[in-house]
């Protein structure tokens, strides 16, 4: 990477609690979302193959990206400060801006999921309760102000959330596994594979859909470049970090929607509770979905506290800059976090939940599942605009080699691909005015707020 001046930063000491398995702990809990499994597995044995073209064409230039600017530039912020060499303060701000607030609909999102899989423990007495807005809206935001409370605490405390989390994703990857191989061993294949079935045969558009969804499972690799500054020697940490999580993720995708296929049809195969229906089908088991669930509602809230911690460091960074309130740079005197900033975002979490909830545009009521839906895409919109900045950044950093400009223009293509892609709407909306409405309106707003704090600060630095 090219030498570029520092940018001037106060000197605020950190507490370096992080080593190389910690920032792979962090970066799987924080990327994994174990519903990518089933999701793709529907699609069939094609699956395969549109995860080798999620990870070739995305996971790949965003991991050689990452490492490369998280070894040069350990800096707390990461991606904000990146952008900030490589396009300037206004951009950097922008991207900034960006990258914090989809987490605001990516929070409640999360724990909607991680909700129904604790109602789906109660069986079918659960129905009603995962329908009600008011018990979903009050749970949720019991469990943001908890995370909240635990990441001001520190990664001393929160890193063990990361662990169990950790855990909480690969007992029940390894059940399905077992679950493929009894299934081999007694049995046939639930989904008969032949080479001519890893080519999708019939809606070319929705598999190509599924694919951009495939893109978003790999993303999140650049939350290790939030807490550069925390981590123990980050130049050979962040590297080693990175790769083990990368074998790990890879393996987990790959491996997990091929499980499930070797178990049962893709025709049968339900997105929320593929994994529980797997393993309890082979193991024959009435308990064993129950148990899934269950660990899939604890590696979800783990995910949702890791991005609270990551998240939080991106405004403090923006703020340290002088283009967000000086209360954002304060830390814990303490825990030495950055607790108002940690405060804000769930404030700004508590109300996108509320609106997502109860706003709506044509007046009919939004379930808690329209809802979900709204926030899921809300997040991947708003959270991709600044991947096009992240992939353009080397090529400024460092220079316009064949290399860097290879892994710019692929990373920035299947990006924008998968923004627009967005705005295809989920099968079953039973509204698609008011699914556009919500996509156009919420994600202007996220855009135009953005651009007018930006425009405010930059004439309060000038008088």
């Amino acid at each position: 990477m090219a030498s570029i001046a520092s940018i001037a930063r106060p000197n605020v000491q950190f507490i370096k609690s992080l080593g190389a398995t910690d920032v792979a702990s962090l970066v799987i809990v924080a990327v994994v979302t174990l519903r990518w499994v089933p999701r793709a597995a529907r699609a069939g044995w094609p699956s395969v193959t549109l995860w080798c073209l999620a990870a070739v064409l995305f996971f790949l230039p965003l991991t050689t990206v990452v490492r490369e600017l998280s070894a040069h530039y350990p800096e707390q912020g990461g991606l904000y400060m990146w952008v900030h060499r490589a396009f300037g303060p206004r951009h950097s701000f922008f991207c900034a801006w960006c990258l914090w607030l989809n987490q605001v609909f990516y929070f409640p999102s999360y724990l909607l999921f991680a909700l129904a899989n604790f109602f789906m423990l109660a069986g079918g007495h659960s129905a009603g309760l995962a329908k009600s807005r008011m018990l979903s809206a009050g749970l949720v935001l019991i469990g943001l102000w908890a995370l909240t409370l635990l990441n001001i605490r520190g990664f001393e405390l929160a890193k063990w959330m990361q662990s169990l989390g950790t855990l909480a994703i690969w007992v029940p990857v390894g059940l399905l596994f077992a679950a493929a191989v009894l299934t081999l061993l007694h049995g046939t294949p639930g989904t008969p594979f032949h080479m001519r079935d890893l080519l999708p045969r019939n809606d070319a558009f929705a598999a190509f859909a599924l694919w951009s969804s495939m893109c978003f499972a790999f993303s999140g690799f650049e939350i290790a470049g939030f807490v550069g500054q925390e981590i123990r020697n980050p130049v050979r940490s962040v590297p080693l970090g990175l790769t083990l999580a990368g074998m790990a993720i890879l393996f987990l995708y790959f491996g997990g929607s091929s499980a499930i296929l070797l178990v049962m049809p893709a025709n049968q195969i339900d997105e929320r509770t593929g994994i529980g229906d797997a393993i309890q089908t082979a193991l024959h088991s009435p308990y064993a979905g129950n148990f899934v669930a269950l660990l899939m509602a604890v590696a979800t809230i783990a995910a949702t506290s890791s991005w609270m911690a990551g998240a939080a460091r991106v405004p403090y960074a923006a703020a340290v800059e002088g283009r967000l309130p000086a209360n954002l740079t304060k830390l814990h005197p303490r825990y030495r976090t950055p607790h108002v900033a940690l405060v804000a975002q769930c404030i700004f979490a508590s109300l996108t939940l509320l609106v997502s909830l109860f706003l709506n545009v044509d007046k009919k009521t939004t379930t808690v599942e329209e809802a979900y839906d709204v926030l899921v895409n809300l997040t991947i919109l708003i959270y991709f605009v600044p991947y096009i900045y992240l992939f353009l950044t080397p090529l400024v950093l460092a220079g316009r080699k064949m290399r860097w400009t290879v892994v710019a223009a692929t990373g920035t293509l299947t990006t924008v691909v998968s923004i627009a892609l967005l705005f295809v709407p989920p099968a079953g909306t039973n509204s698609v005015l008011t699914f556009e409405t919500n996509m156009v309106l919420q994600s202007a707003a996220v855009f135009a707020v953005g651009l007018g704090v930006e425009r405010f600060y930059a004439r309060v630095r000038t008088q």
